[in-house]
């Protein structure tokens, strides 16, 4: 007999984000075979278009007086920081900006549990609003299973204020206390979350994202070498440090053919004089658009600066992998994503800041394009991170709770 399952996420198609990505392919790949699948979500107004007829999807509204503003469009310094000022404020001084989305979604999955027979709820964080309606289903309804899904740390991030920090605390115990499981991105993740649980018999497990598209590689027939940045830059993740680099390596190499895109980011920097005519910034595009524009490519570009935190990926870099192109990688070196590309072969890793390794690494990039060299990746390890695979080991732990 089938089991039924309802996976609750603020985030999920249309809604485009890497947070949607990977809740949708918990929904496309649990076996369709064992379980009947729900998804809550929030409605975000646009249009609703389920291409997963099998899984029935249902919305509550956020009607919130004050909700975060968006950064979907291009716009100056002053409206950019204007937004996140306001955020800021709202953040601070709304207890929940989800809680009428949390309260309109209880009503109608209380009906629901009991209409569908709910054997298991997964809900995801961030926002901590999907573990908030969980938790309050998990009381009404002492019998459901629940596993809580982690993309990234709650009370040990780096980036929360004390206030948020002790709501996370207060909340993380209660999720060790009612749910069943947790799961999250990386190990590191999944081992801080273990080190603060005090309950016996609760499992932890990490499923990596992934991508979710055919292993294919395109050779490319470039008359200069097409160095691909994808999506935005924010914070300390900006492409300060490879201009640095770029401008010491074409100082060297006058007459090498570079050309760098960056696509979908925000031109919240400055381009270097020297690197103008090579650089392009191309406007965001769908998903569909963004991978062909990787596998037109000679090798990808990743950006994220070691600030202490461990357990980072980055979503992007899954996908990289996936259209087996080189990647120049500006990561902590002793960090997971490293120690990934490293594994599968796929390109060279640097600190951020080691602006002299990453003008090495650029020439060894350039070195492959200009000599034709084939890259051998390690296209088995490269397979267990397509969605499907990552999925799999989901529906072990689902597995072990509905039949243990």
């Amino acid at each position: 007999m089938k089991k039924n399952i309802l996976i609750i996420s603020i985030y999920y198609p249309p809604i485009q984000s890497i947070a949607s990505n990977r809740i949708y392919s918990f929904a496309k790949y649990l076996d369709r075979d064992k379980y009947n699948i729900f998804v809550h979500t929030l409605d975000d107004r646009k249009s609703f278009h389920n291409d997963l007829k099998d899984v029935f999807v249902s919305r509550s509204t956020n009607n919130a007086l004050f909700k975060p503003l968006t950064f979907s469009k291009r716009t100056n310094k002053i409206v950019h920081y204007s937004k996140v000022c306001y955020n800021i404020m709202v953040k601070r001084f709304t207890k929940n900006i989800y809680q009428s989305w949390i309260n309109e979604s209880f009503k109608l999955l209380k009906l629901r549990v009991k209409e569908e027979n709910i054997d298991l709820i997964l809900s995801s964080f961030s926002p901590d609003a999907s573990h908030l309606l969980a938790l309050k289903l998990k009381k009404e309804f002492p019998h459901l299973k629940w596993i809580a899904d982690m993309r990234d740390e709650m009370s040990c991030s780096p980036y929360i204020d004390t206030v948020t920090k002790s709501h996370y605390e207060k909340l993380e115990q209660q999720i060790f206390k009612y749910a069943n499981a947790l799961t999250s991105v990386s190990k590191p993740i999944v081992d801080e979350f273990q080190s603060i649980c005090q309950e016996k018999n609760f499992l932890f497990a990490e499923i990596r994202n992934g991508y979710d598209f055919p292993l294919e590689k395109k050779e490319t027939m470039n008359d200069t070498l097409v160095l691909t940045y994808m999506g935005n830059f924010y914070g300390d993740i900006n492409p300060n440090n490879f201009f640095k680099a770029m401008k010491l390596f074409m100082g060297k190499h006058s007459d090498a053919k570079v050309k760098v895109q960056l696509v979908g980011v925000k031109t919240h920097f400055k381009i270097p004089s020297l690197l103008r005519d090579m650089i392009e910034i191309i406007p965001s595009v769908d998903h569909e658009s963004a991978v062909e524009l990787m596998r037109q490519s000679d090798a990808l570009l990743l950006v994220h600066p070691s600030n202490g935190r461990k357990g980072v990926f980055t979503g992007k870099l899954f996908e990289y992998l996936g259209v087996l192109k080189p990647i120049i990688a500006l990561v902590d070196e002793e960090d997971v994503a490293a120690k990934l590309i490293r594994e599968c072969n796929a390109g060279y890793v640097s600190d951020n800041s080691n602006i002299g390794k990453i003008e090495a690494n650029i020439a060894l990039i350039y070195d492959e394009y200009i000599q034709k060299k084939e890259r051998i990746f390690n296209v088995a390890l490269i397979q267990k991170h397509h969605r499907k695979q990552q999925v799999q080991r989901l529906a072990v732990l689902i597995e072990e709770y509905l039949n243990g």
